[in-house]
């Protein structure tokens, strides 16, 4: 049953599919079938993702082309958050769209040539801003920063201010102060800045990052010239629901407070973290897929280059605590990460189909 909706813009901290229709036609009434937003709603919350699927798939309505064309030229990252959903939750629709999905997909990527780059510590964005030093990036990356912005990238759990960092005043502003190519080893500016540049993330398995992390940061405390205070700080902030927080603390927590204070701990850290990661252009994890990750960075525009690999089977590693002590102080991360690995699925069976059709890897330029 088709439902009138006025579309109005506003803020909307957490918005649901039948939300963003203000981005579709500002101020006109128009009409969608609601349903899609029931189940977009019903998609986003934690207990979706963690219980057994028992819903109903997302109705499959004739309005998609229509939003999927709105979104590119409004907010792109829904294009790759519905398209990601359709495929987990109703494979027969997105199959009946795929062509829409694929045809967006492709212009965006010779529309948009900049990029950003979430880095997660410890999960393989060194090796990824290798990448983009050897790339046709190269030349416009500082040589003595990770790939990141001093000001507002800088990585908040080792060096610089232990706080709230400056806020840019808009995309614009930030897409004017950075590289072409720039990572983000802090937390996350909401709203995402799509328009101006393709998203990346580069992921691992929660656990293991944060006792690398831990291991890292105390392998070189006194390379860092922190005070044990300063230390202790940092210490419970990189080793406790890092992934969650940098997705989602912008979005959630805008009070003013020092947000590398903030530990998220509600369920709703996870739900925006898991929504906004959804909206992402592409999500890596560097020991899961070859193939896909050779594909994935030639779609983003750095050719042939390949990210280097860990192994998948490494022994365990060991922290200064038990090991249940991380997966107890990363339930959030792990439930973000497992969700993850979902979009990542369908991602490389889209990627590789869209690979057939157009019979093998673009030339992007």
């Amino acid at each position: 049953k088709n439902t009138h909706i006025t579309a109005t813009r506003g803020t909307i901290m957490r918005r649901p599919l039948i939300a963003l229709l203000a981005l579709y036609i500002s101020n006109t009434t128009i009409q969608f079938n609601a349903a899609i937003g029931s189940f977009i709603r019903g998609h986003n919350s934690l207990a979706a993702h963690e219980g057994e699927n028992t819903r109903e798939p997302p109705p499959c309505d004739n309005n998609i082309p229509d939003l999927l064309d709105s979104f590119a030229n409004e907010d792109p990252g829904e294009i790759n958050r519905l398209r990601r959903i359709l495929a987990i939750e109703n494979p027969t629709c997105f199959d009946k769209y795929f062509g829409n999905f694929a045809h967006h997909f492709l212009k965006r990527l010779k529309k948009v040539k900049k990029h950003l780059n979430l880095h997660i510590p410890k999960s393989g964005g060194s090796s990824f801003c290798s990448i983009g030093r050897h790339s046709k990036y190269g030349p416009g990356i500082s040589s003595d920063t990770n790939c990141w912005e001093r000001s507002h990238f800088y990585p908040m759990w080792c060096l610089f201010h232990f706080g709230t960092r400056p806020k840019w005043e808009s995309c614009k502003d930030m897409d004017a102060s950075v590289p072409d190519f720039i990572m983000n080893e802090n937390y996350l500016d909401h709203p995402l800045c799509m328009q101006q540049r393709l998203h990346s993330i580069v992921i691992r398995e929660p656990v293991e990052r944060a006792i690398s992390h831990e291991m890292h940061l105390e392998k070189f405390r006194d390379y860092y010239k922190m005070t044990h205070e300063t230390f202790e700080k940092r210490l419970s902030m990189g080793r406790m629901n890092y992934m969650t927080w940098a997705l989602s603390v912008d979005l959630i927590d805008r009070s003013g407070m020092n947000k590398a204070m903030i530990k998220p701990g509600r369920t709703i850290h996870a739900e925006v973290a898991m929504e906004t990661l959804s909206k992402f252009d592409f999500i890596l994890e560097f020991s899961r897929d070859k193939a896909c990750d050779a594909a994935s960075v030639h779609f983003m525009g750095f050719g042939d280059l390949v990210p280097g690999h860990n192994s998948a089977d490494v022994e365990k590693s060991k922290g200064l605590n038990p090991r249940a002590f991380y997966e107890e102080w990363n339930k959030l991360d792990m439930a973000v990460y497992r969700y993850a690995n979902k979009l990542m699925e369908v991602d490389c069976e889209f990627f590789a189909r869209v690979l057939d059709e157009i019979g093998g890897l673009p030339e992007i330029v």
